[in-house]
C-alpha cells in the first residue's frame, strides 16, 4: 500500500469515526479542514474557513468563554473544549474541539493542528467543562483574595500595589502591568505604579504628564467607565488604528485596561500589556480585571483612610493642647449609694486656666471639694446627670475671676467621666450686641433705601416690601402682600425657570402699568425702565428660604441717556459732514476718547488703540511731526498750553500723497506727579479747502496772464493791422504814379499780399470771437482725404522756398470720411503755413494714419523747432513765441478749439534745431457711398 493510499485510508477512517481534522494558521487567520469537517459545518469543499467565520458559528452564550483561551500559546496543547454551534446550514449541534499539536515556524508564526468531532450526548462532557470553569473562577478569586490580603497586610503601599501588579502579570502571562492617574481636568495621564517581567524595560519615568490624546480612543472609553481591550495591535478593530500604532511603538501586542473609580469618578486606570503574543480577551478576563481595578480603588482608599486616621490622632492630640478652647476632664466621685459627691481633675489645658482665671495646677489629681468647697455645688448642679445618659449640657457662664463670658459644653465620653469644653464668647456677646444694632440699622436702610426691595418666601409669595417699592409702583402694602411672583405678568417664563432652578437673575425690562393693573391695583400710568435683580435667601443652616428682589428705576436715566445718544448721533453727523474730529485724551497715559472723524483726519483706522496714535503720529509728515511732538514736550513743562497748525497727513493707501489737516490742541489739566496731562484736540480736514484755494490762485494767475496776453494781443493787433494797411495805402498811391509796367506789377503784388495778410488776420479774429461766443459752426459732409491733402499742398506750394520740399505722403489708397472739410482744411493749412514760416531748408510732409476708429493727421518739418519748455504754450491764446515772424498767435489756439470740438486731441512733437511735428486725431465716421 502506498503512502497516498495510507492518507486516503486514514481520512476514510476518521470520517467513519465522525472525526474531522483542522490546521489553524495564526498568520493568515484561516483554517485548513478535512472534507468531513467541512461537511459537518455545512460548507462547500472548495471554500476556505476563516477564524471570524468559525467564531460566528459558536453559540453566543458560550462564545466569549470558548474564545477566551484561544491563542498561539504553549498551554493550548492541553485545550479540550465542548460547546454548541449552529453550522452554515442552520443545524444546531454540540462539538468537541481539541488542540493536538503546536508548531512554531521560522518566521515566528504559529501553526496549530487539532481535531473536531460531533458530540451526540454532551451532558457529561458539559459537566466536566463546568467543573473546569468553576476551578478557573475559584483560582481567579483566590488570586484576588491573595492580592487583597497581601495589600492590606503590607504597611508599605508601594509593595502592596506591586504585589497586585505582579499577580496580574502571573494570571495573564503579561510583560507589563501598571496604574495611571488622570489630572483633575482630564488633560494629562501619569504612570504612578509599574511592574515588568523579564527583559521588558520600565517606562514609568518616561510616562509622566502624557497628553490625553495619546491613545485617545482608549482614554475616552475608560473615562466613560468602560473596559478597553485590544486582542491584536497588528489587526486592530475599526477606529482603534491610531491607538494601536502607538501601542505597537512600545512593543505591545495585546492590552487590557479597566477604569479606576472613587466616589463615582474615574481617577485613573489599571492595565496589563502582552508584548510577546496576541490574546483574545474573554468576558471573564474583563470581569476579573474590573474586580482588580475596584480592589485597587478600595485598597488605595483604605490606605488614604489609614493615613488620615493617623494624622487625625496626631491632630487631636495636638488639638487639645493648642485649640482655642478651654479643656478640663473630670472623674466623678460616687458615694455608697451611687450619687456624685465630688469631682477629680485628671487633665486640662493652659487655656482653661486662663479663661477661668484660676491656677488650675492646684486642682490636678485632687478633689474639687477639698480645694474649693464653695464651687462644688455649682458644678454638681450642672453636671449631675451627665454620667447617667448620653446627653450634654450647654450653658453660658460668667467667669468671676477672669471677668470673661464663656460658653461651657459638658459631656460624658464614658460612665464616670466628664469633659468640659470652654469657649470664650466675650467677643461673640459683644458681636451679638453689635448685630442687634446692625439689625436696627438694616431695618432703617430697608425702609429708606432709594431702591425698591421685595422679599418672597420659598413658595414665591410676597412677605415684605419697602416704602420706595410701593411709591415706585403706586401700590399699597395690604393690596400686594401675598401675591405670588410666578403670577406676575412682567416675570418672563425664562426668569421663572431660573428662579425655580435657584439661579441669580439680572434683567432689564419695561414695566407697563396697564399690564400690571391686572396683577395689582395701581394709579400709575405709562411705563418704567427697570433693572431687576433677584437673589436667593438662605437660613443660618444653609437651607433655601426665599428670594429678595431689587428694583432699580432707570426711567429718568434712560431718558437722559437717550438725549445724550441723540446729541452724540447729531454730533457724529455734523462731524462726518464737516470733517471735524474731536478727542479728549490723557497724553501721558495714552488713553481717552476720540470720535471716528478724529481717527480719519489723523490717517488712522477707527478703533486703533490710542497708545499707538497719541505721541506717535506715524501718519503725519515728518516735518510737521517734529513741531507736534515739540509742543507736547514743552507742554509737559508748562511752557505752552495750546498748539495750532496746518499739518500734512498721509492719504490712506499712498506713500507720497498728503491731506491737509488743521489741528488745534489745548491742555486743560496738567499734573505730572499723577501722570496726567489732559488735552482737548480738534482737527479739521481742509484738503478740499486747500485744493479750492490752489485752484483760485491758479485761476487768478491764469486770468492775470490772460489779461496780460490780451493786452499784448491788442498791442500786437494794432501793429499787425497797421502794417498791411500802411503797405496797401502806400503802394496804392505809388501805383498811380508808377509809369513802368514792371514797377506797377510789383506794387500790385505787394498790395495783394498785404490784402491776404489783412484778410487772414481779420478771419482769425472773427474765428476767435466765434469760439469765445460759442457760435463756431461745423458742417459735416463726405471728404476724400487724399484729395483734400493734395489740394492743400498744391495751394500752398507757391509759398514754399525753393530749398524746401512740400509734399503729401499718401496714408492709404482710398480714404473717405464724414466730417467738416473746411475746418480740417483750416487746421492742416495752418500747420503747413507755420512750417513754411520756420523752415528754410529740408522738407515739409503732410500725411495721415488710420488706427481703428480714429484718424491722425500730421505735418512734419525740418525747421528750427521749439524748446521743450515752450512747446506746451503754442496752443494758448495770444501766445507768439517769435515776435520777428508775421502772425497774430491765434492760429494754433483756433486749431486746438476746432479739433477738440470735433472730439479729438491736438499736440506737437518737437526738438529745438531739428524740426517739429504738429498732429491731431479725430474720431472716424466712414463715408460708405
Amino acid at each position: 500500500m502506498t503512502k497516498h493510499d495510507d492518507v486516503e485510508f486514514m481520512q476514510e477512517l476518521l470520517s467513519a469515526a465522525q472525526v474531522g481534522w483542522w490546521k489553524a494558521d495564526w498568520n493568515t487567520c484561516a483554517y485548513e479542514c478535512s472534507d468531513y469537517l467541512k461537511e459537518l459545518l455545512g460548507m462547500e469543499k472548495e471554500c476556505i474557513l476563516s477564524f471570524a467565520d468559525y467564531q460566528n458559528l459558536i453559540h453566543e452564550e458560550y462564545r466569549d468563554f470558548i474564545l477566551r483561551d484561544v491563542g498561539p500559546t504553549v498551554h493550548l496543547n492541553q485545550l479540550d473544549q465542548i460547546y454548541p454551534i449552529r453550522n452554515f446550514a442552520g443545524e444546531e449541534m454540540w462539538v468537541r474541539s481539541r488542540v493536538l499539536r503546536i508548531d512554531k515556524k521560522e518566521d515566528g508564526n504559529y501553526l496549530l493542528s487539532g481535531m473536531t468531532q460531533k458530540v451526540e450526548n454532551p451532558d457529561i462532557e458539559l459537566l466536566v467543562g463546568e467543573v473546569r470553569r468553576i476551578k478557573e473562577q475559584v483560582a481567579l478569586q483566590k488570586s484576588m483574595s491573595d492580592s487583597l490580603t497581601g495589600f492590606l497586610h503590607n504597611n508599605n503601599p508601594l509593595q502592596g500595589v506591586n504585589y497586585i501588579l505582579n499577580e496580574l502579570l502571573r494570571v495573564f502571562k503579561g510583560q507589563r502591568a501598571y496604574v495611571f492617574e488622570y489630572d483633575e481636568t482630564y488633560h494629562y495621564q501619569t504612570c504612578i505604579y509599574e511592574t515588568t517581567t523579564g527583559d521588558t524595560q520600565p517606562e514609568k519615568e518616561n510616562w509622566q504628564q502624557l497628553p490625553i490624546e495619546m491613545c485617545h480612543q482608549m482614554n475616552m472609553k475608560l473615562m466613560e467607565g468602560s473596559t478597553y481591550s485590544v486582542n491584536s495591535t497588528s489587526d486592530p478593530a475599526p477606529g482603534l488604528e491610531a491607538d494601536c500604532e502607538i501601542l505597537r511603538a512600545y512593543g505591545v501586542k495585546a492590552i487590557l485596561t479597566v477604569p479606576l473609580k472613587l466616589n463615582g469618578r474615574v481617577w485613573g486606570y489599571a492595565g496589563v500589556n502582552l508584548t510577546k503574543l496576541n490574546k483574545i480577551w474573554s468576558a471573564g478576563d474583563a470581569i476579573w480585571m474590573e474586580s482588580v481595578g475596584n480592589m485597587f480603588s478600595v485598597c488605595l482608599q483604605l490606605i488614604n483612610t489609614r493615613e488620615a486616621a493617623m494624622r487625625e490622632r496626631a491632630f487631636v492630640s495636638e488639638l487639645y493642647r493648642y485649640m482655642p478652647l478651654g479643656y478640663v476632664r473630670l472623674n466623678m466621685i460616687y458615694d455608697e449609694f451611687g450619687s456624685v459627691v465630688d469631682f477629680e481633675v485628671v487633665d486640662y489645658n493652659d487655656l482653661y486656666g486662663t479663661l477661668s482665671g484660676r491656677k488650675i495646677d492646684m486642682f490636678l489629681n485632687k478633689r474639687i471639694g477639698e480645694i474649693e468647697p464653695d464651687i462644688l455645688p455649682k458644678i454638681g448642679c450642672i453636671l449631675e446627670d451627665l454620667g447617667q445618659d448620653d446627653n450634654y449640657k450647654d450653658v453660658h457662664v460668667h467667669m468671676e475671676a477672669s471677668g470673661l463670658d464663656c460658653r461651657c459644653v459638658a459631656f460624658s465620653p464614658k460612665p464616670g467621666e466628664v469633659v468640659v469644653l470652654v469657649l470664650d464668647t466675650t467677643e461673640i456677646e459683644r458681636a451679638r450686641q453689635a448685630l442687634d444694632s446692625s439689625e436696627r440699622l438694616f431695618q432703617n436702610i430697608f425702609a429708606n433705601i432709594p431702591v425698591g426691595v421685595e422679599i418672597y418666601d420659598k413658595d414665591g409669595y410676597l412677605i415684605d416690601l419697602n416704602t420706595h417699592d410701593m411709591e415706585m409702583f403706586g401700590i399699597q402694602r395690604e393690596d400686594i402682600l401675598g401675591h405670588n411672583i410666578f403670577d406676575n405678568p412682567h416675570v418672563s417664563d425664562e426668569t421663572k425657570d431660573k428662579l425655580r432652578a435657584y439661579e441669580t437673575v439680572d434683567v432689564q425690562l419695561d414695566y407697563r402699568f396697564d399690564t400690571a393693573s391686572r396683577f395689582c391695583p395701581t394709579d400709575m400710568s405709562g411705563a418704567l425702565n427697570l433693572t431687576t435683580k433677584v437673589r436667593n435667601l438662605y437660613t443660618r443652616n444653609g437651607e433655601f428660604n426665599g428670594w429678595i428682589m431689587l428694583n432699580i428705576d432707570h426711567t429718568e436715566q434712560r431718558h437722559a441717556t437717550k438725549q445724550i445718544q441723540e446729541f452724540e448721533n447729531m454730533f457724529q453727523i455734523v462731524s462726518d459732514y464737516a470733517k471735524v474730529g474731536y478727542a479728549k485724551l490723557n497724553f501721558m497715559a495714552r488713553e481717552g476718547y476720540a470720535v471716528k472723524q478724529w481717527y480719519k483726519n489723523m490717517g488712522e483706522e477707527e478703533g486703533t488703540p490710542l497708545s499707538e496714535v497719541v505721541g506717535v503720529y506715524s501718519k503725519i509728515h515728518p516735518e510737521d511731526r517734529v513741531e507736534f511732538l515739540d509742543f507736547y514736550n514743552q507742554a509737559l513743562t508748562g511752557r505752552v498750553n495750546s498748539f495750532r497748525k496746518e499739518v500734512r497727513v498721509l492719504q490712506p493707501g499712498t506713500t507720497d500723497k498728503w491731506n491737509w489737516v488743521r489741528v488745534h490742541v489745548v491742555v486743560t489739566e496738567l499734573d505730572t506727579n499723577h501722570n496726567v496731562m489732559e488735552i482737548i484736540g480738534i482737527n479739521f480736514d481742509i484738503t478740499e479747502l486747500k485744493e479750492i484755494q490752489a485752484k483760485l490762485i491758479e485761476s487768478k494767475e491764469q486770468a492775470e496772464e490772460a489779461d496780460r496776453l490780451k493786452s499784448a494781443f491788442l498791442a500786437n493787433m494794432s501793429h499787425e493791422i497797421r502794417t498791411p494797411l500802411n503797405a496797401i495805402v502806400g503802394f496804392s498811391s505809388m501805383l498811380v504814379e508808377a509809369e513802368e509796367m514792371d514797377e506797377r506789377l510789383e506794387y500790385i503784388r505787394i498790395v495783394e499780399e498785404n490784402n491776404g495778410l489783412l484778410l487772414q488776420l481779420i478771419s482769425d479774429i472773427l474765428d476767435l470771437s466765434k469760439i469765445e461766443a460759442g457760435t463756431f459752426d461745423f458742417t459735416s459732409g463726405p471728404i476724400n482725404v487724399n484729395e483734400m491733402c493734395e489740394d492743400i499742398v498744391r495751394a500752398l506750394q507757391i509759398k514754399v522756398p525753393d530749398s524746401v520740399r512740400l509734399y503729401f505722403e499718401v496714408g492709404q489708397a482710398d480714404c473717405r470720411i464724414v466730417s467738416d472739410r473746411n475746418r480740417l482744411h483750416q487746421v492742416i493749412s495752418n500747420f503747413v503755413n507755420n512750417s513754411v514760416k520756420f523752415t528754410s531748408e529740408g522738407f515739409i510732409r503732410v500725411t495721415y494714419q488710420v488706427d481703428g476708429h480714429r484718424i491722425k493727421f500730421s505735418v512734419t518739418d525740418t525747421g528750427i523747432g521749439i524748446a521743450a519748455d515752450k512747446a506746451p504754450q503754442v496752443f494758448e491764446r495770444f501766445v507768439k513765441l517769435n515776435s520777428f515772424v508775421n502772425g497774430t498767435g491765434l492760429g494754433l489756439p483756433i486749431c486746438k478749439s476746432i479739433v477738440e470740438q470735433l472730439g479729438g486731441t491736438i499736440g506737437v512733437d518737437t526738438e529745438l534745431g531739428k524740426g517739429s511735428c504738429f498732429w491731431f486725431t479725430i474720431p472716424v465716421v466712414w463715408d460708405k457711398d
